[in-house]
C-alpha cells in the first residue's frame, strides 16, 4: 500500500495548488460591500414594522415567512448551483433584484403590505448565501482557516453601516430605508459583476477519501438539528432584542449602535479564530458559542435600560462569530467538494430559514402573551441543548494543516 502514495500526492497536486491572489481578492471587497448594504436593511426591520402599528405577533409572522422563503429559495438555488447555473451569476441576479423589490417598500399601504413587500425582498437576496459557498471553493488549495479573514470584512463593513443608517434614521425617518439599501446593493452587483468572474464547474471525479462520505448522514443529521435549535434561539431573541430597546425607550440609533457593537466584536474574534480552531476545533468552538449566547440572554431577561441591552451585543459577536465561522466549516467536512453549495445551503437553511420560521413566530407570540424575561429564559435552554447536540453529533476531529488542504477539495466526515 506505502509504493501507492506517491501516485497519489501527484494526482492531488492540482487541487493543492495555491489560487492566485487575485482569484479572491474581488471576494474580500465584496463581501465589505455586502455588509454594507445589509446593514441599512435588516437591523431595522422588526422596527419598521412596530412603527407601522404591527404587534409583536404579527412582526414574528412576517419574519417567519421571510424566513420559509429564504429557506426554499436558499435550497433551490444551491440545487442550481451545485448542478446548472453560475454562482456568480446567481449572486450578481439578486444584488439587482434585491434593490429592485426594495423599493417597494416607498409604495403606501398598511402594516401587512409592507410585510408582504418585505418577504419579497427576502426571496430576491436568497442566492447572496451562495458567496460563502464560492469562497470556499477558491480557497480550496489553501488553509480554511483563511475563510473567517475573508469573511470578518463584512463585519467590518455592517459595523460602519448600521451606525451611520441608525443615525440617519432616527433624524430622517425609517422610510429612507429602500433609498438607502437599493444603490448599494446595486453597487454590489457592479463589483461582482467586474471582479467576481464564474470558475469551471467542479467534476465528480474528486480524487481521494471518498470513503469517508459514509460518515456524512448522522453526523450531518445531528449537527442540522443543533443549527435548528440555535436558530430558534437566535430568531426570538435577535429579532425582539429589537422590540425590547423600542419598548425601553431606544430608537434607530440604539437598533444600530447594537448591531455596530456586535460587529465590533466579530471582527477580531473572527481573525483569530484559526488560532482557536487549531486548539479546540470546530464543535468545541461551536459549543463554547452557544454558552456565550446563553449567559447573554439570561443578562437580556433582566436589563430595563435599552443601552445597556445594546451594549451587551458586544458579547453576541463573539458567540455569533465562533458559531457561524464553525458552522461553515463543519459544513464543508461533512460534503463532498462537488456538493459544496448543497452542503453550506443545508446548513444556513436551518439555521437562518428553517430556525427562524419557529423561533420569530414562537417568539412573537411568547414576548406579546407572557413578555420578554419570559421568551428570553425560555431561549436559554433551547441553545443550551443546541451546544450539547453539536458535541455529541460532529466528529472530535482536528486536521493536520497538510491533510486540511486535502480536506478542502474532497469528502470528508455545515
Amino acid at each position: 500500500m506505502a509504493h501507492q502514495t506517491p501516485k497519489q500526492s501527484s494526482d492531488l497536486a492540482p487541487y493543492l495548488r495555491p489560487m492566485p491572489d487575485d482569484q479572491i481578492r474581488g471576494l474580500r471587497r465584496a463581501y465589505v460591500l455586502m455588509g454594507v448594504a445589509d446593514g441599512t436593511l435588516l437591523p431595522f426591520i422588526p422596527l419598521y414594522l412596530l412603527q407601522q402599528g404591527m404587534s409583536p405577533a404579527a412582526i414574528g409572522l412576517v419574519l417567519a415567512a421571510s424566513a420559509l422563503a429564504a429557506l426554499a429559495g436558499g435550497l433551490g438555488w444551491a440545487y442550481l448551483a451545485d448542478r446548472r447555473l453560475s454562482p456568480e451569476r446567481l449572486v450578481l441576479t439578486a444584488t439587482f433584484a434585491a434593490a429592485a423589490c426594495s423599493l417597494l417598500m416607498v409604495v403606501p399601504g398598511s402594516g401587512g403590505v409592507l410585510g408582504v413587500v418585505i418577504v419579497v425582498v427576502t426571496i430576491a437576496r436568497s442566492p447572496l448565501a451562495l458567496v460563502d459557498p464560492i469562497t470556499l471553493r477558491r480557497l480550496r488549495g489553501s488553509s480554511r482557516t483563511d475563510y473567517a479573514r475573508i469573511r470578518l470584512r463584512m463585519s467590518a463593513g455592517w459595523a460602519a453601516s448600521v451606525v451611520v443608517a441608525g443615525a440617519a434614521y432616527q433624524t430622517v425617518g425609517l422610510r429612507l430605508i429602500p433609498f438607502v439599501y437599493a444603490p448599494l446593493s446595486v453597487l454590489l452587483g457592479l463589483w461582482i459583476w467586474r471582479q467576481v468572474k464564474p470558475e469551471p464547474r467542479e467534476g465528480n471525479d474528486a480524487p481521494v477519501l471518498a470513503l469517508r462520505v459514509r460518515r456524512v448522514p448522522v453526523a450531518m443529521l445531528g449537527f442540522l438539528m443543533a443549527c435548528l435549535l440555535l436558530g430558534v434561539a437566535l430568531a426570538a431573541t435577535q429579532n425582539f432584542l429589537t422590540v425590547q430597546i423600542s419598548a425601553l425607550g431606544g430608537g434607530a440609533l440604539i437598533v444600530g449602535a447594537a448591531a455596530a457593537f456586535q460587529a465590533l466584536t466579530e471582527i477580531p474574534t473572527m481573525g483569530y479564530t484559526h488560532v482557536l480552531t487549531n486548539r479546540f476545533g470546530h464543535r468545541v468552538l461551536f459549543a463554547v458559542g452557544c454558552a456565550i449566547y446563553l449567559v447573554i440572554f439570561v443578562a437580556w431577561a433582566f436589563v430595563t435600560s435599552a443601552f445597556l441591552a445594546a451594549l451587551l451585543k458586544l458579547a453576541v459577536g463573539v458567540a455569533f462569530a465562533l458559531t457561524f465561522v464553525a458552522a461553515v466549516m463543519i459544513a464543508n467536512d461533512l460534503v463532498p467538494a462537488r456538493l459544496r453549495a448543497t452542503g453550506q445551503a443545508l446548513v444556513k437553511s436551518v439555521l437562518f430559514g428553517a430556525a427562524p420560521i419557529i423561533g420569530a413566530f414562537g417568539g412573537g407570540v411568547v414576548y406579546g402573551s407572557l413578555g420578554p424575561r419570559a421568551m428570553f429564559l425560555a431561549s436559554t435552554f433551547v441553545v443550551a441543548a443546541a451546544g450539547v447536540i453539536a458535541l455529541v453529533a460532529v466528529p472530535a476531529r482536528k486536521p493536520s494543516s497538510a491533510e486540511e488542504q486535502v480536506l478542502a477539495t474532497s469528502a470528508a466526515t455545515p
